[in-house]
């Protein structure tokens, strides 16, 4: 067998694994735009034609030696590493309009309107972080393979950013359509924002008719407006505007489009003349007009740089420029004794276990040097891309072999004096082992707040730019944490273990992975609407989304009569608080008297309709009683347990003489407590019932054969390498089994991105990853928690 049969042999029974757990956008969904079959196309064509001057293939491995084949996967598990940071990630296939200018201020006859500090130049096109595409020629041999400009080009992209007020898709256009500043006398109002009223302004403005910039402030829906004025820029838009104004420069000073192309496209963002232009000469038009064998002979990347992203035709050349970008320049790096090619072997040849490898990789993709910091910084999402790197060799079982049980490279020895180091996270002593576990566990937690904070509990704002979460908090974790550990709930501790603080670690690695999953990736506080139809969501989504029921969820066996009881005279609404609140309406609950049936939210229109009862999935058109939506880290949610919380916790328990931790809270009567930022104690809250949760539904999990605390156990002394042990934990939390678990893959992946920031991977680690748990059957006992994914627009995309 070849070594392109042998390695799709491999790929192709996983195309499910791919498409729906591997090629995630940041909502967790399965990309629009990568697919798995389109990558197997892209493969077969630049593994097989020659590309390039020397006729340059795909390195798929070694065909004379045993196990040859897996250099060529490895070497396709980096290339995917980083296509999933580069662009998967954001479902782009073009270049997003990204780079924003601080600090701007705008003037028109002492008129100044204040941007919030950050403009996004409509010149990105021609360059963003202060570079020019137009100018990246190629060098010295090859000029005339690169692209010609030509001025008069209009091209807008095909895909674009979608988060809220996301600028539209780049374009170019000549100067003869956007003339210079002064051409024109306008008047424009500007409405704006005060105290939540909307207001207007008359501005007596000198057009700038060249390029100005994005307005994603801009309240574009304004029907009332003579003429009216809608958000109809792109489909989806919900705000933002042109604003031409005043001519606003991008970082290399230009404030036109005119020639500016030749942005970045495909899986790994193809850019500039240079790439566009080699593209056309080996595989496109210029090819078959010089009479050389081309691929696409109707396809000229020089003239259509855009039929990249927009060839329905051809959806392979998405992948097939990134490939050519990487056969160009990593597959042939050669700098400074470090040979990729020799890397490679050298990697899988000692096991797949150092992974200064894939971060050399990154630094060449990202910053165009092995070793950064080099001119243009340190590298972008290095752990992303290393946890990406370590989940795709998990999906294709790599290694196969043990050390010592492979045979030798085929290429000659190679000696290095560079050694990358992993990336530092910060430490300055290790917890003393004499310390309560509490103590050590806070320590650990302490020295490594920075990376923590940076990469778990933080979120991307409506703005796509990442901050800190304002709900789940680096010091009230620790506060819960400690209370857990240290007394615990229903008389069970937090699970830390004695001897070893990785147990512990690791417990919590598997708590806070879906948190992140479930609550922290969207700061959200309350459940909020995913489940439609459509855009159509049913409002009774508040009593149960994915066809469940909340307040149907009661106890049995010892848990009887713990539930809270379902009062149709109830009548809530969430805080809302979440990065897409302003997306979806907020849950609540009503009685009939009051609110007889519930209709519709249209998300296209942004309308609720209740002129007639709609159904959510589990035909309700009402939202009596329907008080019990998930709250806090986990999505505490149904009647069961949240009135094992006012039994064990709240006002229960002080009223029945138990000890409470909030007995001013009822838990039943008044769930809304647990969010509301009135609440003094709400910043440990959201995580105090998450913990209570965990420890007395999944830490104490012991059924069919399956114990939680014995798996944890085999799972660390195992070497942390059988991926089943966080399924079934997703399994156990949602009440879902296998692949129907949602998001399965994430939860595993912000699993692994746990145990690599906690430091718990051992160098030899390599989970197996499967859909398959450790568990035969799951209790259905009535109290546990089904995951009730939370929705809205993707940022940064």
């Amino acid at each position: 067998m070849d070594l392109l049969s042998k390695i799709e042999s491999i790929l192709l029974p996983l195309q499910t694994t791919f498409d729906t757990q591997l090629f995630l956008t940041q909502l967790y969904a399965p990309s629009e735009i990568y697919k798995f079959n389109d990558l197997i196309a892209a493969l077969s064509i630049v593994s097989s034609d020659g590309i390039g001057a020397a006729g340059s293939k795909f390195y798929l491995g070694e065909d004379d030696i045993d196990l040859g084949w897996e250099y060529g996967l490895v070497n396709l598990a980096a290339f995917l590493a980083q296509c999933m940071k580069e662009t998967i990630l954001y479902d782009a296939c073009d270049e997003n309009n990204w780079v924003v200018l601080k600090n701007a201020f705008i003037t028109c006859f002492s008129v100044v309107k204040d941007l919030y500090n950050d403009q996004y130049p409509l010149s990105n096109a021609c360059g963003q972080l202060g570079q020019s595409y137009q100018d990246y020629n190629c060098p010295a041999g090859e000029e005339h393979m690169q692209c010609s400009i030509d001025p008069t080009m209009q091209i807008t992209a095909t895909t674009h950013a979608v988060w809220y007020g996301a600028p539209s898709g780049l374009f170019c256009a000549p100067k003869t359509i956007y003339p210079f500043t002064g051409e024109l006398l306008l008047f424009h109002y500007y409405h704006y924002r005060y105290n939540s009223a909307i207001h207007a302004i008359l501005i007596f403005v000198l057009v700038d008719a060249s390029k100005g910039f994005w307005d994603y402030t801009y309240w574009c829906d304004n029907p009332w407006n003579d003429p009216p004025e809608y958000c109809d820029v792109y489909e989806g838009q919900k705000s933002g505007r042109f604003d031409n104004t005043v001519a606003v420069a991008n970082r290399a000073g230009r404030s036109d489009v005119e020639g500016c192309c030749w942005w970045g496209r495909g899986v790994i963002q193809t850019t500039g003349i240079c790439n566009y232009g080699k593209l056309n000469y080996y595989l496109g038009a210029k090819a078959a007009q010089d009479g050389r064998s081309s691929r696409y002979p109707d396809i000229d990347f020089c003239k259509t740089p855009d039929a990249i992203c927009a060839d329905s035709n051809h959806p392979e050349l998405k992948w097939i420029a990134g490939f050519f970008y990487w056969m160009e320049s990593v597959q042939n790096y050669d700098k400074d004794g470090w040979h990729y090619v020799t890397e490679l072997h050298k990697f899988v040849n000692g096991g797949m276990s150092e992974m200064s490898f894939i971060d050399s990789v990154s630094g060449i993709v990202n910053r165009g040097c092995h070793n950064p910091p080099c001119a243009t910084g340190e590298v972008d999402g290095l752990l992303d891309r290393r946890a990406n790197f370590e989940s795709i060799l998990a999906a294709l079982a790599l290694p196969s072999v043990g050390i010592g049980e492979r045979p030798p490279s085929t290429l000659p020895p190679f000696s290095s004096s560079i050694n990358v180091p992993p990336v530092p996270i910060p430490s300055t002593a290790t917890p003393d082992a004499s310390s309560p576990m509490s103590t050590q566990l806070i320590d650990e937690l302490k020295y490594k707040q920075e990376i923590l904070e940076e990469k778990v509990l933080s979120y991307q704002n409506m703005y796509g730019v990442n901050v800190k979460s304002d709900t789940y908090t680096f010091e009230s974790l620790l506060d819960s944490l400690a209370y857990a550990v240290d007394i615990g709930y229903v008389g069970i501790k937090f699970y830390t273990n004695s001897s070893s603080l990785k147990y512990g670690l690791v417990n919590l690695a598997a708590f806070l992975s879906q948190s992140i999953t479930e609550s922290i990736y969207y700061n959200a506080c309350e459940e909020f609407h995913l489940d439609s139809i459509g855009t159509k969501y049913a409002i009774s989504n508040s009593c149960g989304q994915f066809g469940n029921s909340y307040q149907d969820n009661t106890c049995d066996g010892s848990d009887a009569g713990m539930e809270c009881p379902v009062l149709s005279s109830m009548n809530l609404v969430a805080v809302g608080d979440g990065k897409y609140n302003l997306e979806r309406p907020s849950f609540y609950c009503r009685s009939k008297a009051l609110e007889p049936f519930t209709g519709v939210f249209d998300s296209r229109s942004s309308t609720v309709v209740n002129d007639a009862p709609y159904p959510n999935a589990a035909n309700r058109t009402d939202v009596e009683g329907c008080c019990f939506w998930g709250r806090g880290a986990l999505m505490t949610k149904g009647v069961c347990m949240l009135g094992k919380l006012n039994y064990y916790l709240g006002s229960r328990a002080a009223r029945e003489g138990r000890m409470a931790m909030y007995p001013e809270i009822d838990f039943c009567s008044n769930p809304d407590a647990i969010c509301k930022k009135t609440n003094a104690s709400s910043g440990r809250i959201v995580w105090d019932i998450a913990l209570f949760e965990w420890v007395e539904r999944i830490q104490s999990y012991n059924y069919n054969g399956w114990n939680y605390i014995d798996q944890l156990h085999q799972f660390v002394d195992g070497g942390q390498q059988d991926v089943s042990f966080i399924n079934t934990v997703s399994e156990i939390l949602t009440g879902a089994i296998g692949s129907d678990v949602p998001f399965t893959g994430r939860r595993w992946a912000n699993f692994n991105l746990l145990l690599t920031y906690l430091q718990l991977k051992d160098e030899t680690d390599t989970a197996t990853y499967s859909y398959t748990s450790g568990k035969k059957n799951i209790r259905n006992n009535g109290w546990f928690s089904i995951l009730v994914a939370i929705a809205g627009v993707v940022f940064l995309n």
